[in-house]
């Protein structure tokens, strides 16, 4: 019991390093991650990390991209005076398909929670059919 709450503790301490050089909408958002993940399946896996730093480098990079997007505008002048669409706009969407992937990885988006609750039922009928038989 005490090795589970020193492994907890030290995944704690690394998920507080790792999260601390992001700003405080990435870390909100992370946070809630850890919380949802932790309360799913009771623990956080070492091997989960890897992934919870990419869902949070491209929430930090889609932020970015928002805001300074939001600061100069959708269009941008270009060299000869003409008005392109922003280039961060393509990093923003980039970003936010990958975003899209990890959430989805981590069943954290609404679509992939009801697709687990079909699955379940699906998994119940199953072996309700294979037991009254």
């Amino acid at each position: 019991m005490e090795k589970e709450t020193v492994i907890q503790k030290r995944r704690l301490n690394q998920s507080k390093k790792m999260y601390e050089r992001y700003g405080d909408e990435v870390i909100r958002y992370m946070w809630s991650v850890h919380k949802f993940l932790l309360n799913k399946f009771g623990y956080i896996s070492d091997e989960w990390f890897l992934s919870l730093q990419m869902l949070a480098d491209n929430l930090n990079m889609f932020f970015k991209c928002r805001d300074q997007i939001a600061e100069d505008g959708i269009f941008i002048e270009n060299k000869f005076g003409n008005l392109d669409k922003h280039p961060l706009i393509k990093v923003q969407n980039d970003a936010q398909i990958q975003i899209v992937k990890l959430i989805n990885e981590f069943g954290l988006s609404a679509k992939s929670v009801a697709r687990l609750k079909v699955e379940d039922t699906e998994e119940d009928d199953l072996l309700n059919d294979l037991l009254n038989d």
